[in-house]
């Protein structure tokens, strides 16, 4: 589910919609709970609630969880959409071309921010960047994507 507040719907609400009705896949709606806190053109923050699904068990004296590899790169992927629209608008579709994801260090449960923003938006292809903060704010993960208009 992505909630967002009122000025955010009443601006962007159209570009929202469209992707949840249209683009998202269910799994992604279900398992991911996202709060859009700030969205202008080409940028976004983002908060993550906590899902038990979305994180592995690491076993041992120090037992903990972390988020998964596959949630940090589905999150990277799905939440530049909406600073990438928002600066380019909706006219034209676009999908993703490429996608690279560092970790940088482990997600354990608790508050994750996320940045969202446009690196470039060139006449073919569109460049991002998306920042993954713990609760610590400590940057834990880092993905460049690239998306290309069909």
């Amino acid at each position: 589910m992505i909630n967002a507040n009122s000025n955010i719907i009443s601006k962007y609400g159209h570009i929202i919609k469209k992707q949840i009705d249209e683009v998202f896949p269910a799994w992604v709606l279900n398992n991911f709970s996202v709060e859009i806190i700030e969205l202008t053109a080409g940028k976004a923050l983002y908060e993550l609630a906590y899902n038990p699904d979305l994180y592995r068990k690491v076993p041992g004296p120090n037992a903990s969880e972390i988020l998964s590899g596959q949630a940090i790169m589905t999150l990277a992927d799905s939440l530049l959409i909406f600073p990438v629209l928002t600066q380019i608008g909706q006219a034209q579709e676009i999908v993703t071309l490429s996608s690279n994801t560092e970790f940088l260090r482990p997600i354990k449960a608790g508050k994750i921010t996320i940045n969202a923003e446009v690196i470039r938006a060139g006449s073919k292809v569109i460049r991002g960047q998306v920042s993954i903060f713990d609760a610590d704010n400590k940057l834990c993960a880092l993905s460049i994507l690239c998306y290309i208009y069909i």
